[in-house]
């Protein structure tokens, strides 16, 4: 049976067209990172089994470390707007989610604020949403479309209330080893998680067998140079190789 495109699927992808315009693109530069979480898979592992009302997944436990790592690099939230970098006052993420083969996005205000709980809740509140054909970043967008001259005059920084100003993106989930994001103005950077895959390492004259997880970010190369965003990469694998603080709160 032939699957068919809805209104929202259409809604969404005039949008994606009209985000990639030529003339909003930038040099573009990717570095990748991997790091050991099996350590990290197995605090999941019991994490999930304590608390049995809500199901935490990698992707949120990468969103609560990236976030509280974003906050030594703010840059990295930063918006660009021609030749300036305008500082954001508050770190909101864009996380896009596949449901049911349509793709929206989960848009997550300070972040750093939250408990892995409250961000899976939150993550898994606005995925019912969007099932239910009543996700907040659609409906933003339905009301942008159907009101042109409403569009036209909202400004980049007010769009971005909406959308968020960094991006993190879970290529792994569909078995993908490794991305990267196209990155258009305003947005300076986001990240791309691969799939996580066992690998073998020596460790004290043996081989052990650890859970890699790669992640790769893409920023604007005007705005951020390789050392910051290479920090930053470093930092995150820190915290997610010892993930202790990260659950400390839950």
């Amino acid at each position: 049976m032939q699957s068919t495109m809805t209104q929202r699927d259409m809604l969404f992808r005039q949008f994606q067209i009209h985000k990639f315009k030529r003339e909003s693109m930038f040099p573009t530069v990717t570095l990748t990172i991997n790091m050991n979480v099996t350590h990290l898979s197995e605090l999941k592992r019991k994490w999930n089994e304590t608390h049995r009302t809500a199901h935490l997944t990698f992707t949120h436990i990468v969103i609560k470390a990236v976030a509280d790592t974003l906050m030594n690099y703010p840059v990295l939230y930063s918006l660009s707007e021609g030749t300036n970098i305008i500082p954001s006052t508050d770190l909101i993420l864009n996380i896009p989610v596949d449901v049911e083969k349509h793709v929206e996005y989960i848009v997550l205000h300070q972040p750093e604020s939250k408990t892995i709980l409250d961000i899976s809740q939150e993550c898994q509140s606005e995925i019912e949403k969007i099932r239910n054909g009543n996700g907040e970043f659609m409906n933003f967008l339905m009301e942008m479309f159907q009101v042109p001259a409403k569009a036209a005059n909202h400004s980049p920084l007010e769009f971005m209330q909406h959308y968020g100003n960094f991006v993190i993106s879970n290529m792994g989930s569909f078995h993908i080893d490794s991305g990267s994001l196209a990155i258009t103005e305003p947005l300076i950077a986001g990240i791309c998680l691969g799939a996580i895959t066992p690998i073998v390492k020596c460790q004290a004259n043996s081989f052990i067998e650890a859970m890699n997880l790669p992640m790769t970010i893409s920023f604007d190369h005007r705005a951020i140079d390789g050392a910051y965003a290479g920090n930053f990469l470093n930092d995150v694998k820190e915290l997610l190789e010892k993930p202790e603080q990260i659950f400390q709160l839950t």
